[in-house]
């Protein structure tokens, strides 16, 4: 089942959805990005979330204003859902990403 992602643009008066399939999907200005994020506050190719086996993960590509995630600035981050990932104004909601780890059976 891919991941399904929810973005909310301040130039955009509605979010719009985008299913994340298997593999790597570019986030940037650039036109090569999967996920095309036209604000000046977004680096041309500013990262990538990456879908394997269940588990999503959101990666920066040494953007010049970085990824958050809940308010975070992060490097490589797994993602669950609920989770809020910023780049630039932008604001994407995670409405279905990895499966909650197992609880400790400590």
């Amino acid at each position: 089942m891919p991941a399904l992602i929810q973005v909310r643009s301040p130039q955009s008066s509605s979010p719009s959805q985008l299913r994340l399939g298997k593999g790597q999907t570019l986030i940037g200005r650039g036109q090569g990005c999967g996920l095309r994020l036209n604000d000046q506050g977004v680096s041309r190719d500013h990262g990538a979330f990456s879908y394997y086996i269940g588990v999503l993960v959101v990666e920066d590509h040494d953007s010049t204003n970085g990824i958050f995630v809940n308010g975070t600035k992060v490097k490589r981050q797994v993602l669950y859902t609920g989770d809020r990932v910023t780049v630039g104004p932008i604001e994407i909601y995670i409405q279905k990403g990895s499966a909650a780890p197992p609880p400790d059976a400590a």
